[in-house]
């Protein structure tokens, strides 16, 4: 037993100890063979022969003796674990309080970070669930996931039919494999062969190799298989997902093959989707994919496939083994150039082209629009939850010091009978273990939850995103990984700090002597008061964040947009796919406003193309008499098609001249109203009115009037220089679309039945794509903002709530070490409010202290905010004002409560528990 506790420190002795043994057995034989007659000499070469190779023996005894010692000591260790966890539990058991209290605060910071992790993993990090995916290209900007443009000039944010179709069959050895994915406007389907109310699934036109190249099959039936690209119009099937194969259809494996009706066309189902495929956009779930070559027959009125100018697709390709993304990437943006050069009318388009940008990035990620809004967000609140995480380690830790030193009687025994301090370190990392074990598997429940308020609260009203924020493998690890480091942040400074008791002194003292501090070297408790200022400087920064952004929502929600945003009613009708376009669009627009004029409560009304903050624009190259364009965006410029009166309907500011006017019709000179910014760019100083511009390529138009600038896309951008031209003249050929802009005298949602009720009266089978307030859509272009504003509060007031919890612990800790001392200054004298003073400014200390240090900190830290801010700056005197006033504030009161119970000690009870 002796020599296994000697070898247990020394590795050396092995060694040494096997060749006393060996030495030994060689003498006894050698003994023996004495005994049967050999000499000394003869004995010991003989003994040393049976032996044989005695450094293999040697060697093979020291292996096994190391390997039973390592045996043992595993065996040890377990006992050893065992027993530490069993004692933990029955310690945790006997301070339920603690425990709880412990477990509660690690569940919401361990929750908290969890919830917002599982967004950042669904949005930015989780690849999309098809074979290999870190093979997948993507050609085309990824968020403009249901773009739709048409365009003069090349683009490479989106591409044409025709160009899908000349780089499919290019063979560069890029892809093996190319899809086109685009937007499917709007699908009526009646699963009844056309009777009762149709379902609106969303769709999605995809190549017919789209799932071949995702590799994704097929949970029932086929998925397409290629032939459907090879006529145009003549693929009549489709593929729905899991759930809308749940949900509308029953889960009836019948469905498949089912004929169903599509916007009037008969298709038929051919197969469903596997329950983990809901498409390759992050944050959009797709019921029902139909071949791209169908398009024609399902928006006869909107026939996009034969159009070069018509860029709505994006293309993921599968690269070929052996190619680097690297170079994919060149290729795939040498070719389009190439392909649009080939397509290209004139010599102007083919210069267009030389200059043209295409996106071509990593696929494994898919396509998202989520991602692009939410990204900075998500990664400011990140480092938000972060910084709350480590105030609760900080709470948590000064809790297990206090108990550390309640405890001290208990370590002193354990030492004084021969516990190592490596020993007691480790039974109270066993507990700090155990707690964050809980804290983690509460923290999961909490951040499950979290994850699904975070979602209703980035909907803000609207639908919840469908985005996947299950609790996958990566977010498990990351939520074990948080709560290993809280063992560190808040259970190793403890443990090493309980392990230090001067035995001999805590042995003669009493316990209550003990609890204040006598059994500790530094019984000041240094740590837990430099933990208090540490948390009060976290707490800066976050309340400082939260201010800013609050001061910069409140600037972003009453900025001057230039329209009435309060009385205004932005209906949107589809139109066009009703085969409404040219005069018969005009005719429409007239008299549908007509209609809607006699509604009673409209006071104004007008329309246009784009209307305000539906998230389309319009923009073309234009020519100014005088100007000089010093790069290329100089001659080109937003515009919006608009209807009589929509400066007065909107409740916009005239500068100069006119607006549009109902005598700007068919036949008469076209005209156009520009902006203040359009104004200002292009004249300078200078009147435009009357000036002649060229619009498009050929269109000539007079200025007639300057207008206001006018925020009808973001709350938060520059109004953008911009000029308006009347709906009715079409300068610019057909508009595409068709919003009514309605001014009411009252609230516009009540007038949204009526309004839905005339255009029906006029034309029961005309779509309506929206009715909707302007200040609901306002509200809804700030929802990234309002998110983080709201969520950036929250973690500021828990903070403000912590940082006030640990101050208020540590001066009643404080207060009862120093109980005796109180109470002599009392019995000597001292007042009520002397008393109260010496606690609150020992406090106070603690608060400055790390306000000091949080303010340069935060001043630091705001920087991450500078992209989100509106109106004010990241040194924003007054929301530095009104976070050190909060601050003040709830530490004065946490402080105050135990100096107001110190004020009241008796003189004669301190000095007798002395």
């Amino acid at each position: 037993m002796r020599r296994v506790i000697r070898t247990g420190f020394g590795r050396g002795s092995i060694p040494r100890e096997v060749d006393d043994e060996l030495a030994f057995h060689l003498e006894m034989r050698a003994r023996q063979l004495i005994g049967a007659g050999l000499s000394p000499d003869e004995a010991r070469r003989e003994a040393l022969r049976q032996f044989g190779n005695l450094d293999e023996v040697r060697a093979s005894c020291v292996a096994m003796d190391r390997e039973r010692i390592r045996t043992m000591n595993r065996v040890s260790l377990l006992q050893d674990l065992r027993q530490d966890a069993v004692y933990a539990l029955r310690v945790l058991r006997r301070n339920l309080g603690v425990t709880t209290v412990v477990v509660a605060s690690l569940a919401l910071g361990i929750g908290a970070n969890t919830a917002i992790f599982s967004l950042i993993n669904a949005v930015l990090l989780r690849k999309l669930p098809v074979r290999a995916p870190d093979e997948l290209v993507v050609v085309g900007n990824p968020s403009w996931v249901n773009s739709m443009s048409y365009a003069t000039t090349p683009q490479g944010n989106a591409h044409s039919y025709r160009t899908y179709l000349a780089l499919r069959d290019r063979d560069d050895g890029l892809v093996r494999g190319l899809l086109a994915t685009g937007r499917a406007d709007r699908l009526l389907v009646h699963l009844d062969g056309g009777r009762g109310e149709p379902d609106r699934p969303r769709g999605r036109y995809v190549s017919g190799n789209y799932f071949h190249v995702l590799g994704v099959p097929a949970f029932l039936g086929r998925t397409f298989d290629g032939t459907e690209d090879e006529t145009t119009g003549g693929a009549p099937v489709a593929t729905v997902s899991h759930r809308y194969w749940t949900n509308r259809l029953g889960g009836d494996s019948a469905a498949v093959g089912r004929d169903v009706v599509i916007n009037g066309a008969r298709f038929t189902i051919i197969g469903v989707t596997p329950p983990w495929f809901t498409s390759e956009i992050v944050g959009q779930q797709i019921d029902m994919w139909v071949p791209i070559s169908m398009q024609g027959v399902l928006a006869p009125n909107r026939q996009v496939l034969d159009d070069p100018q018509a860029y709505w697709l994006l293309f993921m390709g599968r690269r070929t083994p052996g190619v680097t993304f690297e170079q994919a990437q060149a290729g795939l943006q040498g070719a389009i150039r190439q392909i649009l050069t080939e397509q290209a009318p004139n010599a102007v388009v083919v210069s267009d082209v030389a200059r043209l940008e295409v996106p071509v990035t990593p696929g494994a990620r898919g396509l998202s629009r989520v991602r692009t809004s939410y990204e900075a967000p998500l990664v400011i609140l990140m480092v938000g939850v972060g910084l709350l995480l480590v105030i609760i380690c900080a709470n948590v830790a000064n809790l297990l010091l206090a108990r550390a030193v309640a405890r001290t009687r208990e370590t002193s025994v354990r030492l004084a009978i021969g516990a190592s301090r490596a020993r007691l370190v480790r039974q109270m990392l066993t507990e700090s273990l155990l707690l964050a074990l809980l804290g983690a598997v509460a923290g999961l429940l909490v951040g499950r939850w979290g994850s699904r308020l975070l979602l209703a609260l980035a909907a803000d009203g609207s639908p919840v995103l469908p985005l996947d924020t299950r609790i996958d493998v990566v977010a498990l690890g990351f939520t074990m990984l948080l709560a290993m480091l809280a063992v560190v942040v808040f259970g190793l400074v403890p443990a090493l700090r309980a392990s230090r008791v001067d035995v001999a002194g805590a042995m003669r003292a009493s316990a209550k002597s003990l609890t204040g501090g006598a059994g500790l070297r530094g019984g000041r408790n240094p740590l837990g008061r430099a933990l208090i200022a540490g948390q009060v400087a976290l707490s800066m920064v976050l309340l400082v964040g939260a201010a800013l952004l609050v001061r910069s929502l409140r600037h972003v929600e009453g900025a001057d947009t230039g329209v009435d945003r309060e009385h205004l009613l932005v209906v949107d009708v589809d139109a066009y796919s009703r085969g409404y376009r040219d005069a018969r669009l005009a005719t429409l627009a007239q008299e549908l406003g007509d209609r809607l004029r006699r509604i009673p409560g409209v006071t104004e009304l007008s329309w246009s193309e784009n209307g305000i903050f539906s998230g389309t624009e319009s923009a073309s190259n234009l020519g100014v008499p005088g100007f000089t364009a010093r790069e290329e965006l100089d001659s080109i410029s937003y515009f919006d098609q608009v209807g009589p009166d929509f400066v007065r309907a909107i409740g916009g500011r005239l500068l100069r001249g006119r607006a549009i006017e109902a005598s700007d019709a068919p036949g008469s000179a076209p005209v156009v109203l520009v902006n203040e910014s359009f104004a200002r760019f292009y004249f300078g100083d200078g009147d435009p009115t009357g000036t002649t511009i060229r619009i498009s390529d050929s269109t000539l138009a007079q200025v007639v009037g300057v207008v206001a600038d006018i925020k009808d896309q973001s709350l938060t951008a520059a109004a953008r220089r911009r000029y308006y031209t009347a709906y009715m003249q079409r300068p610019l050929g057909s508009p595409g679309a068709l919003r009514f802009l309605v001014r009411t005298t009252g609230e516009p949602a009540r007038l949204v039945p009526d309004v839905r009720r005339t255009i029906l009266a006029h034309d029961a089978q005309l779509p309506i794509d929206g009715i909707d307030p302007l200040s609901t859509l306002m509200r809804q272009s700030i929802r990234e903002g309002r998110l983080l504003t709201r969520l950036a509060s929250g973690f500021g007031l828990v903070a403000l709530l912590l940082a006030a919890i640990g101050l208020y612990g540590v001066m009643s800790y404080a207060i009862t070490r120093r109980t005796g001392e109180i109470g002599l200054r009392v019995a000597l004298g001292a007042g009520r409010g002397n008393v109260i003073r010496l606690v609150l400014g020992d406090a106070l200390r603690l608060v400055f202290i790390g306000v000091a240090v949080g303010v340069p900190l935060a001043l630091a830290s705001t920087r991450l905010l500078r992209n989100q801010l509106y109106g004010v700056t990241a040194a924003d005197p007054v929301a530095m004002g009104v976070a050190l006033a909060v601050l003040l504030t709830s530490a004065i009161v946490a402080a105050l409560l135990p100096a107001v119970r110190a004020s009241r000690v008796a003189p004669v009870v301190a000095l007798r528990e002395e």
